[in-house]
């Protein structure tokens, strides 16, 4: 019988951040303020954004790349890359909704408000190591989107339905979510499948050859992760129970529950580890998994 374990839940100031990364023992967590990045209870570093920074943290080795920049945790420095931050205009101010960073550092994605009611959205590819602009993939009129995700072939931007966008800025496909309210976006590595969380609806299981839905897992979820291995999923529920399931040939198992912080919002898993972020706690706690083939 297969079963889900978790351990004592640990628990240190979120000082504010409701975004979580996990890598190993380490954890990042940030808002659009400020970074932390801890193992276990030590706290490892913090930075303060010279510009907001909203979007999840991703660690690579001794970085942590953070909304406009990225954070070198052997030196101690952010490094800031300008040319990412909002454009400031006479009687206008741009303001970004969310950055992505692609796995190695190569790109960095930002969707922002613009203000200007004739071209409301901009969604632009940068060049993560000197900031310049690569591409604006988006310019146009609606919401800003609040969740997006760049891998190594495509960039992914949460609208009401999922676009996606090749490296060099072409526009690749569509996947219909019709009229979806996006809050996450994760992969796994390999990137051959992308899950999306439409909250408060269904998380979605998207093959990345065919740039369709694979499957749906339907429930009234706030936030979702896959484990990097793209086996293990979980979804997070508000008022904190946390679902499993196992992902098998590309479809959702669902493998039992779990209670979590009530006042969680997100939330990052590894084979090994679950992270959640909100309401001013950082909590994690081992996890195992028992009597399945993986």
């Amino acid at each position: 019988m297969t079963s889900i374990r978790i351990g004592a839940w640990q628990t240190v100031s979120s000082e504010g951040g409701d975004r979580v990364a996990l890598d190993g023992n380490r954890i990042a967590v940030c808002g659009v303020a400020r970074l932390s990045v801890w193992q276990d209870h030590t706290r490892l570093a913090s930075a303060d954004a010279p510009s907001p920074a909203p979007g999840a943290p991703r660690f690579l080795c001794s970085r942590v790349y953070w909304g406009p920049g990225l954070y070198d945790l052997e030196s101690g420095t952010y490094q800031w890359l300008e040319n990412t931050a909002p454009r400031a205009q006479p009687l206008q101010r741009e303001r970004c909704h969310v950055y992505a960073w692609s796995p190695r550092g190569d790109w960095i994605l930002g969707c922002f408000g613009t203000g200007d009611s004739a071209h409301s959205v901009r969604v632009t590819l940068f060049n993560g190591r000197s900031g310049e602009k690569v591409a604006d993939l988006s310019h146009g009129v609606g919401l800003p989107p609040q969740a997006a995700w760049i891998g190594e072939q495509a960039a992914v931007v949460g609208f009401r339905d999922l676009r996606v966008y090749g490296l060099s800025g072409e526009h690749l496909a569509d996947v219909e979510l019709h009229g979806a309210d996006i809050v996450a976006l994760d992969a796994a590595i390999g990137e051959r499948r992308l899950m999306v969380v439409e909250q408060a609806r269904a998380i979605h299981w998207i093959d990345t050859a065919a740039w369709s839905v694979q499957e749906s897992w339907p429930g009234p979820w706030l936030s979702g992760a896959v484990s990097p291995d793209g086996q293990l999923a979980a979804a997070l529920e508000p008022w904190g129970k946390l679902h499993f399931a196992f992902l098998e040939d590309g479809h959702f198992k669902v493998a039992g529950h779990a209670d979590a912080d009530s006042s969680a919002i997100t939330l990052a898993l590894t084979r090994t580890r679950i992270a959640t972020a909100g309401g001013g706690k950082l909590r994690w706690a081992d996890l195992s998994v028992d009597g399945h083939p993986f």
